[in-house]
């Protein structure tokens, strides 16, 4: 644990249900990367009601990082409320959250942190850009679906953004701080509530095309009912109140 006279540079918070098989794959790069820098950072995995070994694999690490926390509840919340209990718990002038199956390499990573000092409050990877790139695509139906969810949004929402699930976004310690206090999606797109918070309370938001890859596997349910239940969501958040104290 770092003294208040060496303060955290950089927190990574990464969401994990039953990531037991493809935590290994996000834990090695991103300590490898981490060793590297001249900044302070620590890493908090949560473990969203796991009931395979993800709080044990993560935990494993612990002595090759020391500054790697596992926070573990049970029973599943969402993607959201565990990103939202790691960001609580973190301590970072930046925080960043990255998806646990590593669809975002963490050498993006400077690029983010070099758009947070020049002044944007929340920095988004997209995967939707003129220089993005898909380096492995998910099932066709699948992305096709993913596809008609952001023309449904940029239709309700009007937010300028053109990827707004991609699971790898940085905050400044100020912006985390408001954004989550204000979330109440703990579903898989409370990435979409919070963009939508910040952009409509001013806040500066850059999108960075990266390279994705997607993990061979998916939680999300795929069918009608969760696509009404997505859109009524969308509509919720239409008429969600749009500042931020």
């Amino acid at each position: 644990m770092l003294s208040q006279k060496h303060p955290i540079y950089l927190s990574i918070v990464i969401p994990a249900f039953n990531e037991e098989r493809r935590l290994s794959g996000t834990l090695v790069p991103t300590i490898e990367f981490l060793k590297k820098q001249a900044y302070s950072s620590e890493i908090i995995v949560v473990s969203d009601g796991s009931t395979d070994r993800t709080t044990e694999v993560a935990k494993s690490f612990i002595p090759s990082f020391p500054a790697l926390r596992v926070i573990e509840y049970f029973r599943n919340r969402g993607k959201g409320y565990a990103v939202k209990t790691g960001m609580s718990a973190a301590a970072g002038r930046y925080r960043l959250f990255m998806d646990a199956d590593y669809a975002v390499a963490i050498d993006y990573l400077p690029v983010f942190l070099s758009q947070a000092k020049n002044g944007y409050d929340m920095v988004i990877a997209s995967r939707a850009l003129a220089g993005s790139r898909i380096e492995s695509h998910q099932p066709f139906f699948r992305e096709r679906a993913a596809r008609l969810f952001m023309t449904i949004q940029r239709l309700l929402l009007h937010l300028p953004f053109q990827d707004t699930s991609c699971g790898f976004k940085l905050f400044s310690k100020d912006s985390a701080a408001k954004l989550f206090q204000r979330m109440t999606f703990h579903c898989a797109y409370f990435d979409t509530q919070l963009i939508l918070i910040a952009y409509r309370s001013g806040m500066k938001i850059s999108e960075v095309a990266v390279c994705w890859r997607h993990g061979n596997e998916t939680r999300l349910p795929m069918g009608i009912r969760r696509t009404l239940g997505i859109i009524r969501r969308l509509i919720m958040l239409r008429f969600m109140s749009s500042s931020v104290d």
